[in-house]
């Protein structure tokens, strides 16, 4: 592992802070070529893209807190001081940073669901990129292991799951998969309702929904579980998202819920 990527003099480059770069360009980068494409205003949407990246990053601050409350105490200064207390919730700030996404595209009157499909194809490109930096520099390893693929982590005895691995093949993978739905899944005939077009929303929907699964699966495999008062705070959120971005992709689909019977 290489915690330290290089140096030049006395400046030391950490190896996860150039892949945060590269993850977070990359994701810029994709979110602004799929709004290119469709001709949205790029200055409307940089800015939208912004207040999503400062919420996100504010409540990401917030929940780590919340959830580290025992640690943290009522002490706000702790709160607020990521230097000598450093630490972020991925979870928390995905979901502050795409609610701040959504309410900029409806105050901009643009199609919502068409913007947070484009946001969840950066941001599943840019974890994917966060997970192998991980695993290069050396974090967020997974639980003691025998099996064959366990790996040896600097200044760790015994073999680790390659959690920072299992998390960059699934989002990949993920990725992969949404950038050639894109241009696709408004032929899905079951997605369409049998209409003549179909909602955008299809992206975000399957991101919600396998986002809660990946992150569920790798949480067995994390040996920092969270629980807040005994209960197991992440999964259950997690879970919590499958099901809405499940019933959000039925109700794009243009399909309803309807406890009629069926007139004969």
């Amino acid at each position: 592992m290489f915690p330290i990527l290089f140096e030049v003099g006395p400046v030391k480059f950490y190896t996860y802070t150039v892949f945060m770069v590269i993850a977070f360009f990359a994701g810029i980068y994709v979110f602004w070529r799929k709004g290119r494409e469709e001709h949205y205003q790029e200055d409307e949407l940089f800015d939208a893209l912004l207040k999503a990246i400062f919420w996100g990053m504010v409540w990401s601050r917030v929940g780590y807190v919340v959830l580290h409350i025992d640690f943290f105490g009522i002490q706000p200064l702790s709160w607020i001081n990521i230097l000598d207390f450093p630490g972020f919730s991925a979870l928390f700030g995905i979901l502050a940073g795409g609610w701040s996404l959504f309410k900029s595209a409806r105050r901009q009157k643009w199609d919502e669901y068409e913007i947070l499909d484009f946001g969840v194809l950066g941001l599943t490109f840019a974890i994917a990129v966060l997970w192998l930096g991980s695993f290069f520099s050396g974090g967020e390893m997974g639980t003691a292991t025998t099996l064959p693929w366990g790996v040896q982590f600097p200044n760790v005895f015994d073999r680790r799951h390659p959690l920072q691995l299992y998390g960059f093949v699934a989002y990949l993978l993920l990725f992969f998969y949404l950038f050639w739905a894109e241009s696709r899944y408004r032929t899905f005939s079951w997605y369409r309702a049998h209409k003549d077009s179909a909602e955008s929303g299809f992206l975000f929907c399957v991101f919600c929904i396998f986002w809660g699964l990946i992150g569920t699966a790798l949480w067995f495999f994390s040996p920092t579980q969270v629980s807040l008062y005994g209960i197991p705070v992440e999964p259950m959120i997690r879970l919590t998202i499958v099901v809405f971005g499940l019933v959000k992709l039925f109700q794009r689909s243009g399909r309803t819920f309807s406890l009629r019977r069926p007139k004969r």
